[in-house]
């Protein structure tokens, strides 16, 4: 017979110990959370807004082309993107806890490795870990940790670790300038590591657990299972499931593809403009030292709008969301398109500010709310896997649109359209219910 999964609520759910009289003043989860926060402001090492600042120095250095190292850098992304889904399954299987550490060994050691990167091969080797340790793991591992520990506060906890990530941008690229022009392109590369070393080996060891029920604790920095969570709809219900989805069940699954192409098309559009945009600035008048501080603004907006996206996400379902985050995108390109003073860049990165802070909370959090704890870490991959490998394909049209065309104009109307279309079709995603076939033998 077919049924809902809803009355499998407790199928592979984790045994829920005796609550303890005695408890601690400071529940856990409020640890993993300044964890998770940090580890999305500690994977910048890997994210195009910190990459991009060492890009003209190091072709100078390296004596390569533009083009070579876009190249360089679309391969790493793709290659990134598609070892990410490989290794979900596995942190569903052993954890944050383990891997973060390793993680974070990882990115540190890729960091004083492209401190010594002389050559075309070795950028290839460099780039291709930054993008797995950095914008890969270390995102779907901060992402990961508040799937497992938060519930119905899971909108506000992506938010704040979406201001981790806003944060990142507002203030790395300026301190990435900064340190090159101090100390030169290697030394920055070693900064980074050393930063990494002190700050964020051992704390995530210590400070957490890979999920609340083994230590006594309940979802949403809980001592105690209350009625309303275990046994009642509550008014987050309607945007979040207790079933546990499989990761090909979700591929199957239309919604699944319309929330993936918001993500990718975000990643593309945005990686493209971070990478270019002192070109496309300069072509209006901003001055050389000013699009950093006007992606800085960018980032300010991001962090007043990630906590509000956090808390829509329990009232509005996450199509809408994400379609106002899509209309955004699209209209800051279409300002791009149209600007002609150097002032209507600060109106660019009020939209882009407030459509970067909506799709880092929701896109973060909408997968474990459509499909589950359980598989969340090899369901979230796959999709960030395509995420990162429109991130791959951002900076490339403009490239080609400005050596073949002589300029940026082609790709930017490329840019304006996708997120609009994205928009339009993710409107038509509904929350995805699961429907089981149970076999005569399982009656």
């Amino acid at each position: 017979m077919i049924k809902t999964s809803q009355s499998l609520n407790n199928l592979n759910s984790p045994e829920l110990p005796a609550f303890e009289p005695s408890t601690p003043r400071i529940h856990r989860g409020w640890w993993v959370l300044l964890i998770a926060f940090s580890t999305i402001y500690m994977s910048s090492p890997g994210q195009s807004h910190s990459i991009g600042v060492f890009r003209a120095e190091m072709i100078d250095s390296i004596g390569i082309l533009d083009t070579d190292y876009m190249l360089a850098y679309m391969f790493a992304t793709i290659f990134s993107g598609l070892a990410i889904p490989l290794v979900g399954p596995y942190v569903d299987k052993y954890g944050a806890r383990i891997f973060l550490p390793i993680t974070s060994i990882c990115l540190v050691a890729t960091c004083v490795y492209m401190s010594y990167v002389q050559h075309i091969t070795s950028l290839y080797l460099g780039l291709s870990l930054l993008r797995i340790f950095g914008q890969g793991l270390m995102c779907l591992l901060g992402a990961w940790l508040v799937g497992e520990w938060f519930e119905q506060r899971r909108g506000f906890a992506m938010g704040v670790i979406g201001i981790g990530g806003a944060l990142s941008v507002a203030t790395v690229p300026i301190a990435n300038a900064w340190l090159i022009e101090a100390n030169g392109w290697q030394d920055t590369w070693l900064c980074h590591a050393w930063v990494l070393v002190i700050a964020f080996i051992i704390p995530p060891y210590l400070l957490i657990r890979n999920r609340p029920e083994p230590e006594g604790l309940f979802p949403d920095c809980r001592f105690r299972p209350t009625e309303q969570a275990t046994t009642k709809k509550t008014e987050y219900s309607p945007h979040i499931t207790r079933d546990n989805w499989e990761r090909r069940e979700a591929l199957r699954n239309s919604t699944f593809w319309k929330l993936v192409l918001c993500w990718a098309s975000t990643s593309l559009v945005g990686t493209g403009i971070v990478i270019y945009q002192k070109k496309i600035f300069q072509s209006v008048g901003v001055p050389d030292n000013q699009p950093y501080y006007i992606l800085a603004l960018q980032a300010c907006v991001a962090i007043g709008t990630c906590l509000t996206a956090g808390h829509l996400t329990t009232r509005i379902q996450a199509r809408y969301l994400m379609a106002t985050a899509m209309f955004l995108l699209s209209g800051a390109m279409l300002l791009l398109l149209t600007m002609t003073e150097p002032w209507m860049a600060v109106i660019v990165a009020v939209l882009l500010g407030t459509q970067g802070g909506i799709i880092r909370t929701v896109g973060s959090v909408v997968w474990v709310n459509y499909y589950g704890r359980k598989n969340q870490g090899a369901i979230s991959g796959s999709a960030l896997s395509l995420a990162v490998i429109g991130s791959a394909l951002g900076p490339l049209p403009l490239a080609m649109s400005s050596d073949f065309l002589g300029s940026t104009t082609p790709a930017l109307v490329s840019f304006f359209i996708l997120p609009l279309v994205a928009g339009l079709l993710v409107l038509t995603a509904q929350p995805p219910k699961r429907t089981i076939i149970e076999s005569p033998a399982e009656n």
